[in-house]
């Protein structure tokens, strides 16, 4: 399996294959603020072919999970895409603005929105960008790439300023993205500044949490970023009434041998809704391999198959 390897240009916009309508390019960072129990996205999307934009900025903590009682929640779904298509220096129509300071490693991100919130941060990577495998869920047919980095800024919220110094992770993907077509996926990732993980995993048809399968993902550890290996699984437990996940273990080896034991607890959730499902977002506290480390789960789901685990608890007549 040959990673894939990313150029500058792949900071830009790519060109939408001809008469694909949902060719889609996406522009994710995120950050975290441990203390509070804290998570933030800043996220946007763009697809050429119709000519339409949009995406949202969430900040959430342990006090809410629905996206309105969340500290700050926009979204939208529909905007139209500006004439200037140069990702390397992007303002999204609702504020969320990027500009490369060095190609694939440093990143400004800003965003305002009144007297609500404004962010101002910068994003340096801890290593080259990962390449995910094509041909396999969730990029069957779709470039995507995650890489982790450290994220020092300021966030005023409601009044009051947060500062930001921590290790998260940002993502791109570009390729046909229906809405109307989605599945389950599991999304955990964890980083410090000196070790981090993301993988893929493969949630059960029958709903057991225990042995998901690892489709993919890589361990960065002594300064060296390797794939996973096939065969890694992923235990989750879940709250018995809302289905959301609490914990989750993960056990896994890369190419060469080195081990990925992770465990996490859940310390803070939202709900996302989108076209394609929900997302459940965990904000998660990890030990990886005995260091403390802090990120995410996303809990990927089609709303029938949300449904039909919820009848399953009890929860849904």
């Amino acid at each position: 399996m040959t990673e894939q390897i990313f150029q500058p240009i792949d900071d830009d916009f790519h060109a939408a294959t001809p008469g694909d309508a949902w060719f889609t390019e996406t522009s994710w960072f995120s950050f975290n603020v441990p203390e509070r129990k804290m998570g933030c996205w800043l996220y946007g999307w763009a697809r050429k072919n119709m000519n339409t934009t949009g995406g949202g900025v969430f900040v959430w903590d342990p006090s809410a999970t629905t996206p309105w009682d969340l500290p700050y929640y926009k979204y939208q779904y529909s905007q139209p895409l500006p004439a200037q298509h140069d990702l390397r220096d992007f303002s999204f129509p609702e504020g969320y603005a990027v500009k490369v300071i060095e190609p694939l490693k440093r990143y400004r991100l800003r965003y305002r929105d009144r007297d609500l919130v404004s962010i101002d941060a910068e994003f340096n990577a801890l290593f080259p960008p990962h390449g995910f495998t094509h041909g396999e869920p969730p990029f069957v047919a779709s470039p995507h790439l995650d890489q982790m980095g450290h994220v020092v800024g300021e966030m005023i919220l409601n009044g009051e300023t947060i500062p930001i110094d921590c290790y998260a992770i940002r993502d791109r993907s570009w390729g046909t993205r229906m809405d109307h077509r989605g599945n389950r996926i599991g999304y955990p990732f964890g980083c410090a500044k000196d070790i981090a993980f993301c993988l893929f995993a493969v949630p059960n048809k029958d709903f057991d949490d225990r042995n998901e399968r690892i489709n993919h993902g890589f361990l960065w550890q002594d300064g060296q970023k390797l794939q996973l290996a096939a065969g890694g699984i992923r235990h989750v437990q879940r709250d018995r009434v809302q289905n959301w996940p609490v914990s989750m273990a993960i056990e896994a080896t890369d190419v060469e041998g080195r081990k990925l034991t992770a465990t996490g607890e859940v310390e803070s959730r939202f709900f996302l809704l989108n076209p394609r499902g929900i997302c459940i977002n965990s904000s998660i506290r990890w030990t990886v391999n005995g260091k403390t480390a802090y990120g995410e789960d996303q809990d990927v789901w089609r709303l029938d198959q949300w449904r039909a685990a919820r009848r399953r608890l009890g929860q849904l007549g």
